[in-house]
């Protein structure tokens, strides 16, 4: 059991002849801290994957450029190459054991907001 001296719990002994305590200030509001470049390119990532997942049926990609469209602007530009069903196999309807991918690189630009903005299929040289 603690010594008559100290208090137990939140409870606290006023005397009627104190003063009542000051307001307590309201906390100033601090504008929010801009988001740590790695958090950013990370959501720009996750965006540009599924994207490039949902809408092109990527089964497999890889993105090779990453880049702020403009400083401070919040955009982002892309680079990825994708795996995806080749089209003219599967419009064959050939019975395959395995399914036929075929490598394409496609562009694709983020507002802000990480909303696609535009999106591209680029032609490769052929060597």
């Amino acid at each position: 059991m603690p010594p008559k001296s100290q208090h137990v719990g939140s409870e606290q002994h006023v005397s009627p002849n104190a003063a009542p305590p000051p307001p307590a200030a309201a906390p100033k509001a601090k504008p929010a801290p801009a988001a740590p470049i790695g958090s950013k390119l990370s959501g720009a990532r996750a965006a540009i994957q599924q994207f490039l997942t949902t809408e092109l049926g990527a089964r497999e990609l890889r993105i090779t450029k990453i880049a702020p469209i403009r400083h401070g602007d919040g955009g982002w530009s892309a680079e990825a190459e994708i795996l995806v069903p080749n089209l003219e196999v599967k419009m064959l309807g050939l019975p395959l054991t395995q399914e036929v991918l075929e490598r394409e690189t496609y562009t694709v630009e983020l507002d802000e907001d990480l909303t696609v903005r535009a999106y591209g299929h680029i032609e490769e040289e052929e060597a």
